[in-house]
């Protein structure tokens, strides 16, 4: 099995696309309101019948974006409509409650990539990159709603034990 891709629900697509694109370095492949048909279709995302079901709701709608990386990652980001979206609590994010709550991504300078995430206003959870026995290095962000972000890169030959 492979991963395919990690969805984020956002109160602001607008300023996630700020983070995701322009300090992840992620690129835009796709961005439309959904449901974007009648019905399926070579072109069709999500057609009314089908989002209604998956979201659980009568008359669903979202702002979706899909974005890749360099590497192949994808992430969905959607902004709920209907459903409103709400805000989850910062601290329901964080440890201690069940949940996907940090979504790690491994880069290769990692000291540049945590001054430029602190440059662009991100909170990181310390004040350092911190080492991992002598496997690699890592620090953890937040963004604009709270949700965990962990960068990590590999270093020496340690492995997993």
């Amino acid at each position: 099995m492979r991963f395919h891709h990690m969805a984020v629900f956002v109160s602001d697509l607008d300023e996630a696309l700020r983070l995701w694109r322009d300090v992840m370095g992620f690129k835009v492949v796709v961005r439309r309101e959904i449901p974007d048909g009648d019905g399926p279709g070579p072109d069709v995302y999500m057609y009314p019948r089908l989002l209604d079901d998956i979201f659980k709701v009568e008359g669903a709608r979202s702002q979706m974006a899909l974005l890749m990386s360099e590497e192949g990652a994808l992430i969905e980001l959607q902004q709920c409509e209907v459903p409103k979206i709400e805000r989850t609590p910062p601290e329901k994010l964080r440890y201690g409650h069940t949940g996907f709550h940090e979504l790690g991504l491994v880069v290769d300078d990692i000291d540049a990539f945590f001054d430029k995430v602190r440059a662009a206003g991100y909170e990181t959870q310390t004040e350092y990159v911190w080492e991992c026995a002598n496997i690699g290095r890592s620090f953890l962000f937040y963004d604009h709603d709270g949700n965990m972000i962990q960068m990590w890169e590999h270093s020496g030959e340690g492995r997993w034990k």
